[in-house]
């Protein structure tokens, strides 16, 4: 007997919303053959933008190199580089009405790319690397008040004191937190947390599933649904008299 697929059809809680999204990594040339880069394959996002245009938005994702064919109904940018993807997304800023940056963007690019190949002529070489922009800190800086911004943050320790001084630098309503455990997996667990606290704990599942629940949490966020919290974030110590600073929370 043939097997038969169920079909779910999703809630359309997002319709009319514009949704700007980045995924994938980012590619730093070193010369025309070699990159620094990193095992991203942009499932995540590229799984949230189809999702998402299922439940009713309108979709644009900015997507590194990737060999994941994009969802047909999303419009789809290809970047490479950080700068690439900064440029790509600052253009589009400003008519979204939710940006979600899942982008693993490289840190550091080679201050200056070779031309050609270069040639393996000593035992050593010396590679000098700068900060690449902060896409997401950049569009957080420039939002508007109507806009929401979902962020999403790689750590592997303290995960979520990383994760809550992200969230506080870069200026977003909400951010997922993952480890490189799950880098180009299927399967994946995280922790959802807003400026008060952990609003989700989500056990290992699939990026589908992930990706419907977080439609569903913008879709709570855009109607101004305020989430349960599982715990609630500690006050951060004051700064002393002395001008200390506090050393909880911060940002890698």
């Amino acid at each position: 007997m043939a097997r038969q697929t169920r079909i779910i059809e999703l809630p359309q809680v997002l319709a009319g919303v514009r949704l700007l999204v980045t995924a994938g990594p980012t590619h730093e040339y070193i010369d025309d053959v070699r990159f620094i880069g990193n095992p991203s394959t942009g499932r995540m996002g590229l799984e949230l933008a189809r999702i998402a245009q299922k439940m009713g938005a309108t979709v644009t994702c900015v997507c590194g190199p990737t060999h994941i064919t994009p969802p047909p109904a999303v419009r789809l940018i290809p970047v490479v580089s950080a700068e690439d993807m900064l440029a790509a997304v600052d253009e589009r800023f400003a008519d979204c009405d939710v940006f979600v940056a899942t982008a693993a963007v490289s840190d550091y690019r080679p201050e200056a790319r070779q031309q050609g190949k270069l040639k393996k002529k000593q035992d050593t070489m010396e590679l000098k690397l700068v900060r690449n922009p902060d896409v997401l800190q950049q569009m957080g800086q420039r939002r508007k008040p109507n806009q929401k911004i979902v962020g999403f943050s790689l750590e592997v320790d303290n995960a979520l004191d990383y994760a809550r001084g992200k969230l506080e630098k870069k200026n977003c309503d909400v951010m997922v937190v993952t480890t490189p455990a799950h880098f180009g997996e299927s399967r994946e667990a995280v922790r959802i947390i807003n400026a008060q606290g952990v609003i989700a704990e989500v056990p290992p599942s699939s990026k589908t599933e992930l990706a419907e629940r977080i439609c569903l949490m913008l879709a709570d966020l855009l109607a101004g649904k305020l989430p349960a919290l599982i715990s609630c974030f500690a006050d951060k110590a004051k700064p002393a008299g002395n001008g200390a600073a506090s050393s909880a929370g911060g940002d890698k």
